[in-house]
């Protein structure tokens, strides 16, 4: 891995200088791969810094070269780009529809979509979210972090068809209410991955410092590569807006100029010029002398929003008619505000961080906490002696699953608008997906009346509390962004 570089040859000395300058030449051989963007034009990601930085290199005596970070998923993804992406994505439904319509029978098309290879992939999914949700290790970057989501994508995938067969070969009248649900929940996940798994060649993220009255044309991608923009960006003024104690800051403003044309961006107030995506990322924290902007183009966003908006109608399909018991209401209702209050008593309102000012803020908090009540309710009805209490405690199980589900989507399409990303691998997300797949496993059981449920249940209420406030003691909560209410 070539992150630094080189330093002028009074360090390096004639022969480590060449030799420099011919690996960085070889680099580039092996990782300049041709990548086809928006406009159909071809860029090289990889190249050298005196034919972008041509006054720099030939006025300075100390510059850095950035080299592609040569980790094997990284070279997979720049095979993968576009137009492989596309084509690897259809060759992926076509297969699975022949799967599916051909060979229904056959022992792994029965395998993938039984219940017991769900909760497996499940179980297996929960486990990598919980190490890398504690210990922070990038498990999702790797090469069997993706044959396993390839392997989930094809379930669900032959699962969805499966279920639009029955559903479609049955009369009307006679089709189960949750049926319909559970089909577009499934297929919303399973949407969702499609676009993450195969847009994530495509996706380009980037960082830009563009210092006070200057014009800055490159950015560098999270790889490392030097990536030349469409337009340029210019800092006209940077401001921080505090609140009236005159230390905290209630919002960070870039007033830029693209392209000669006069804009700002904000935090949760993104910027779209170009074919990208603008963030207001950091700042020059000592005098406030430059701005860093994160610049996020993504093709296969709008497909992800199909996902989520199929995902959100199959939760609150699932909600439908589970609120029938009068009693329940007000206890769900008690343990909702008395869950609300817990989890609020830190944050200081006064002085929310600029990230929080959303009216996403408002929704994603009270759904969890709902989300959080009837899970709690869900436990106690199981442990205590009571008539029905497995169906009951089932009924409670779902509608939190349902609204935990309706909470991450909320908090999902607020961190795109504040972050750029819909899901960061933050401990605290990966813990809440933690905690809603143990529900969903402990609902895929055909026996909900036997120790593996309790025991499930049991498990998702633990990882509900480390969801909830045992985050911040994990090592990982170094690098959250959910730790302001620590």
């Amino acid at each position: 891995r070539y992150t630094s570089g080189i330093a002028g040859r009074s360090q390096t000395g004639q022969g480590g200088f060449v030799m420099a300058i011919w690996k960085i030449k070889w680099q580039k051989l092996i990782g300049g791969i041709a990548k086809i963007s928006r406009n159909g034009k071809k860029q090289w990601q990889n190249c050298y810094l005196s034919r972008t930085y041509p006054e720099t290199a030939r006025n300075s005596h100390s510059f850095t070269i950035f080299v592609r970070q040569t980790n094997p998923m990284s070279i997979l993804k720049d095979y993968l780009a576009f137009p492989a992406s596309l084509l690897l994505a259809v060759a992926f439904v076509l297969a699975a529809y022949v799967l599916h319509r051909y060979y229904p029978q056959s022992k792994l098309v029965r395998a993938l979509g039984s219940l017991r290879c769900s909760r497996v992939l499940l179980g297996v999914g929960a486990i990598g979210l919980a190490i890398e949700g504690t210990w922070s290790v990038p498990l999702h970057d790797t090469i069997p972090a993706t044959i396993f989501a390839l392997v989930l994508l094809l379930s669900l995938t032959l699962t969805v068809l499966d279920g639009v067969h029955r559903s479609a070969a049955r009369p009307v009248q006679t089709t189960t209410r949750p049926a319909i649900p559970a089909v577009l929940s499934h297929a919303g996940i399973a949407v969702i991955l499609f676009a993450a798994l195969f847009g994530a060649p495509d996706a380009t993220r980037a960082r830009i410092t563009v210092p006070q009255g200057k014009t800055v044309t490159i950015a560098r991608t999270d790889e490392g590569l030097l990536l030349p923009l469409p337009f340029e960006v210019a800092l006209e003024q940077f401001t921080i807006d505090h609140y009236p104690d005159g230390r905290s800051p209630r919002q960070y403003t870039s007033r830029l100029r693209i392209d000669g044309e006069a804009c700002e961006v904000s935090v949760n107030h993104p910027l779209r010029h170009g074919g990208y995506t603008i963030y207001q990322d950091s700042y020059d924290q000592q005098a406030g002398s430059f701005t860093v902007l994160q610049l996020v183009r993504d093709p296969w966003l709008p497909l992800i929003f199909v996902g989520i908006a199929l995902l959100a109608a199959g939760a609150v399909g699932l909600l439908a008619g589970q609120w029938k018991a009068k009693l329940l209401i007000p206890a769900v209702l008690v343990l909702t505000i008395l869950f609300t209050l817990l989890s609020i008593k830190k944050i200081e309102f006064g002085t929310l961080a600029p990230a929080l000012r959303s009216w996403w803020f408002v929704p994603h908090l009270f759904i969890y906490m709902l989300a959080y009540s009837l899970m709690a309710l869900a436990l106690l009805v199981r442990l205590l002696p009571l008539r029905d209490k497995v169906a009951l405690s089932g009924k409670l199980l779902r509608s939190s699953s349902a609204l935990l589900v309706l909470g991450m989507l909320c908090g999902s399409v607020w961190a795109h608008q504040a972050w750029g990303s819909c899901w960061a691998w933050d401990p605290k997300e990966n813990w809440a997906a933690v905690t809603w797949i143990l529900a969903l496993v402990q609902l895929h059981l055909p026996n909900k009346g036997g120790w593996k449920a309790v025991t499930l249940l049991i498990l998702a209420f633990l990882a509900l509390q480390i969801t909830w406030y045992g985050v911040n003691w994990l090592p990982s909560s170094i690098n959250s962004l959910h730790t302001y209410n620590q």
